[in-house]
């Protein structure tokens, strides 16, 4: 997502799309608004309506002190509970071919990866 303010104010957002067709490839598509130069000829220069608002004591676009001190304590709530906890995941070195938890998810059921090329697997006694 692109947000556009000065001069002419707008968004974008990219998305990937299938493209038409039995095939599976995708293709770019992007969604895009842009006010335009005339419509915004005579409005305020970038950030002359939020001093003015807050000049008048207006507010409305700014977060009061005591919300951001509760957002802060929300999120540091989250994150030590996010460190205290041990995930139960099978973590695997990058660039390895991924935990032993995966071949022994398949094999419970009778079943093996198939990979291409089957070597690195076939020397580390993976696959038969």
């Amino acid at each position: 997502m692109t947000i556009y303010i000065q001069p002419t104010e707008g968004f974008s957002l990219s998305l990937n799309g299938k493209e038409v067709g039995q095939g599976f490839d995708t293709e770019p598509i992007k969604l895009a608004f842009r006010n335009s130069a005339e419509m915004v000829e005579n409005s305020p220069e970038a950030y002359e309506k939020l001093l003015l608002d807050s000049l008048n004591g207006d507010g409305t676009n700014f977060s009061h002190w005591e919300e951001v001190a509760q957002s802060w304590h929300i999120v540091d709530v989250i994150r030590k509970t996010w460190d205290q906890i041990q995930p139960d995941f099978p973590n695997y070195t990058a660039g390895s071919m991924g935990p032993d938890e995966a071949f022994e998810l398949l094999e419970k059921d009778g079943f093996e990866w198939i990979w291409q090329p089957d070597h690195w697997y076939r020397e580390r006694g993976k696959l038969n």
